[in-house]
């Protein structure tokens, strides 16, 4: 047990998504698991390891059942400002994923940078084929009013409710302020 505590972590390049040409990359990681060092690195060496990642400095922990791959540092190579990268004896395209889409599980496309610069790609989420069920003959409903999820109610609402209440409370029990300032009986 503190050998885990005092061990090295384990870094590791995470992969998003693979496709024929570009790697959708998350960054690097450290492996977190119970198991000992030496059986993580066997199963990321052998390419299953099952586990979580912490994703850089963050402190979030995705679990490899998301990832497409979970590669060690020694085996993917970034060139190009990280634009490109070598791993598997090939050369790849990178697409930087953002926050957002390493918990995402349907399919990313890549897109250029809308900033400009580095990265050159980056990821987004494939919506398409929500679009391709949206139905454009509908009509909508009517108007649609925004507000804040904390807004209040209308105030004047409540106040109206309340001065009705009171008025069949009173005709009710026959209760309340007398002319002269006083309460009791109305009949009096």
């Amino acid at each position: 047990m503190l050998s885990n505590l005092f061990s090295k972590p384990i870094k590791v390049w995470v992969i998003k998504q693979i496709d024929d040409t570009t790697l959708h990359l998350c960054g690097q990681g450290t492996l977190e698991s119970d198991h000992k060092r030496r059986k993580m690195l066997e199963a990321l060496h052998a390419g299953r390891f099952e586990g979580g990642v912490r994703m850089g400095d963050s402190g979030i922990v995705v679990n490899t059942k998301r990832l497409a791959a979970v590669v060690p540092l020694e085996a993917l190579r970034l060139l190009d400002d990280g634009n490109t990268a070598e791993w598997q004896g090939r050369r790849w395209a990178v697409s930087h994923v953002p926050q957002r889409g390493w918990a995402f599980d349907g399919p990313l496309v890549a897109e250029p940078n809308p900033a400009g610069g580095h990265p050159a790609w980056v990821s987004r989420e494939d919506v398409a084929h929500i679009r391709r069920n949206v139905r454009h003959d509908v009509t909508h409903p009517g108007e649609v009013t925004f507000r804040p999820d904390n807004a209040l109610e209308d105030p004047e609402k409540d106040m109206q409710a309340s001065i009705e209440k009171a008025q069949r409370w009173r005709n009710e029990t026959r209760k309340g302020w007398r002319k002269d300032g006083s309460w009791g009986p109305l009949d009096e």
